[in-house]
């Protein structure tokens, strides 16, 4: 007795005696096609790589003004000439010169050290309008001098769309035993 799912079938054979072709699994055919896609996919992606990205490890060329020289080697070029860079159009205000504050003497003699972060409201002219503090030291001499010494301090204000506006900033002011 035969068991009609395992037993071999046999493809009948034509008139002339010949056995007619096997027909492939359609879904063998799709496997191939996905490979080939795949390896295309890979191999033309490897080729065509963003010259605007720069891999890491590798170095840029410098675009020269023309790919031959025509000047001796003996002869030097001209330096190039530098050209200011474009005010910025956006950013935020930023001291100029700023001062350390004053050591407060009775923190020092204690050993008080410590970092103040403070918020200060620059105008659009760059003088602080308001200098409140954001995280404290630990000590309120600390505090105060750094509030003091912000107070005079000049900023570069705040730019948007080329123009100077009011902004709020934060300043970190450290004081160490070891810079008196």
């Amino acid at each position: 007795m035969s068991d009609p799912i395992t037993h071999d079938r046999v493809a009948p054979a034509h008139a002339d005696g010949r056995v007619p072709p096997r027909r492939a699994n359609p879904l063998l055919w799709i496997l191939v096609l996905l490979a080939i896609i795949a390896a295309v996919w890979y191999f033309v992606g490897r080729g065509t790589r963003d010259a605007a990205a720069p891999v890491i490890g590798e170095t840029t060329p410098v675009p020269s003004e023309s790919p031959v020289s025509t000047e001796p080697a003996s002869r030097e070029r001209p330096a190039p000439e530098r050209v200011a860079p474009a005010a910025p159009r956006e950013r935020a205000a930023q001291p100029v010169n700023p001062v350390q504050p004053d050591y407060p003497a009775a923190a020092l003699r204690a050993g008080e050290e410590g970092r103040v972060l403070l918020r200060v409201d620059v105008g659009a002219d760059g003088k602080p309008t308001d200098v409140q503090i954001a995280e404290r030291s630990g000590s309120r001499d600390l505090d105060r001098a750094a509030q003091r010494a912000v107070r005079d301090w000049t900023f570069q204000p705040a730019m948007r769309d080329g123009k100077a506006v009011a902004s709020t900033v934060q300043v970190p002011v450290e004081f160490r035993a070891e810079q008196q």
